[in-house]
């Protein structure tokens, strides 16, 4: 088997993300002080990743782990590699390759009667082309040193899986060969790495503008420093052009802002208004549907706000990997007219299967009257239907409470009411500090959904720690979703 003993110039990451956009590439390789600190939940997400990984070495128990000491030191794992392929060992773990400067590093490397078979393991629940770029490119490293791949597969989770007792392995994963998509790909490989190799040792940062691929397939870590010259209001943001191709075309033929639009007038309504919005540095009102809306809204007025947690490998019986599962509900309720809101809160017990306990609390808190405002219904609808799968016994009364669900950002969807600040967007984040400018979300520890979500589920990690200081947090801000629904309400009261 051949290898060269030279630091490679590629690794598989790199290659993957040069062949997404070269720029990256030679950002990362030149500019890495440029790539801001890592979120606690990106973090979050890579560790899940890696505990995906783990667990699928049980699809082959009994492996030899050639991964490196240190992800910067791969020569005395390649040399492991090549060893354990000479004595035919049956399984290798992290079995690592280089060849022409490019190293790849295999997670799953199986010897079986008729030769070699190589598994990619992926956290998605699908395979992505992305993936099968990434095995291509394997396979090239691969075959290049001498070894003859049978097939090659992403092995990925089965979102079909719903777990009953212990997670079972072969039932949680899907194994799919890529084998005739990688083998398509090999003449495209070489021209790849030969292109990308140059991107690497130029001394000149490459020219891409800025596209699709700073968010897909997923969102670039120089996203902020390319993004640098992207003005509020941007013309990226107007939802008019559906496909997100248009918007950059716009945005390079130098229509930088919404206000910048030439011909809006041809617009259909809303988005002439909204153009005309941002021209005029103003708003549009539509008082009519508006009226309509809030008319459709009854005492008592109940304003509500889950937040969900959701595991790769599912962690509650009957739960699928990445099924949302709702922990936390907020909610203020406005008894009749001139009454102040109420508020009531349920966050749960880390350390036990929470959800019937979450479902009764709120269908109590709920009642049988009035209507049940939330941002974006469909979102809570679901919730909700998924719980009356699970707790039959509460149809009924669940069924009761979605027919009373109202979507308060329909008005900002539907354009109804429109600030030019919104810059296109609906979010309650955005329409907030139009609507109550001192109201905030900056000042709170926990300040977005995601990081609400990760911090539950570390709870959920351990259980028996003193979380008082986090729960508090936790409260104030899911509290904060449903004190700017009321706020936003009354708002819009005001409109109409």
């Amino acid at each position: 088997m051949n290898h060269n003993k030279t630091n490679h110039i590629l690794s598989k990451s790199t290659f993957i993300r040069g062949s997404i956009c070269k720029k990256s590439l030679w950002l990362y390789k030149n500019r890495r002080d440029l790539i801001p600190a890592i979120s606690e939940s990106k973090q979050f997400i890579f560790d899940q990743g890696h505990q995906v990984g783990e667990l699928a070495h049980q699809l082959f128990p009994g492996g030899v782990d050639a991964s490196p000491a240190t992800p910067y030191n791969y020569q005395p794992s390649i040399e492991m590699t090549v060893k354990l392929v000479a004595e035919g060992a049956p399984v290798i773990y992290e079995a690592a390759f280089q060849y022409d400067g490019v190293l790849a590093a295999l997670d799953i490397l199986v010897k079986k009667e008729d030769g070699w078979y190589a598994y990619e393991v992926k956290s998605s629940t699908r395979v992505h082309d992305i993936n099968i770029t990434d095995a291509a490119l394997q396979f090239w490293v691969m075959t290049n040193c001498g070894i003859e791949l049978k097939d090659i597969s992403i092995i990925h989770l089965n979102n079909e899986y719903e777990r009953h007792g212990e997670i079972e392995v072969e039932k949680l994963f899907t194994i799919e060969s890529v084998y005739p998509l990688a083998v398509a790909l090999q003449d495209e490989i070489s021209e790849m790495v030969a292109e990308l190799k140059n991107v690497v040792i130029g001394s000149n940062c490459p020219e891409t503008l800025i596209g699709k691929q700073c968010t897909s397939p997923w969102t670039c870590d120089f996203k902020e420093h390319c993004w640098k010259d992207v003005p509020d209001e941007s013309i990226l943001d107007l939802g008019y052009y559906r496909k997100t191709e248009e918007r950059f075309r716009q945005y390079h033929s130098g229509v930088r802002k919404i206000s910048d639009v030439k011909e809006w007038k041809q617009f259909k309504p809303p988005y002439n208004y909204v153009v005309e919005a941002h021209i005029n540095r103003g708003i549009y009102l539509n008082k009519e549907p508006l009226r309509e809306f809030l008319d459709k809204i009854v005492y008592p007025i109940h304003f509500l706000d889950f937040e969900t947690i959701r595991f790769a490998v599912p962690k509650f019986q009957r739960t699928n990997p990445y099924e949302q599962t709702p922990f936390q509900y907020s909610l203020h309720t406005i008894e009749s007219k001139n009454y102040e809101p109420v508020s009531r809160a349920y966050l749960a017990e880390p350390g036990k299967d929470f959800r019937e306990d979450f479902l009764i609390t709120l269908l109590r808190d709920l009642g049988t009257d009035g209507t049940i405002l939330v941002w974006n219904v469909g979102f809570e609808r679901s919730k909700l239907r998924h719980l009356s799968i699970l707790f039959p016994k509460y149809e009924s009364q669940i069924e009761a409470v979605i027919e009373r669900l109202i979507d308060l950002a329909l008005p900002f969807y539907k354009k109804w009411f429109y600030h030019y600040k919104f810059s296109g967007s609906y979010s309650i984040k955005q329409v907030l500090p139009v609507v109550a400018p001192k109201l905030s979300y900056k000042n709170l520890t926990v300040n977005n959904g995601d990081d609400a979500s990760v911090l539950f589920m570390k709870m959920m990690a351990e259980p028996d720690k003193d979380w008082s200081t986090e729960r508090k947090n936790l409260v104030e801000y899911c509290g904060l979703d449903t004190w700017a629904m009321v706020v936003i309400y009354r708002f819009l009261k005001t409109l109409a």
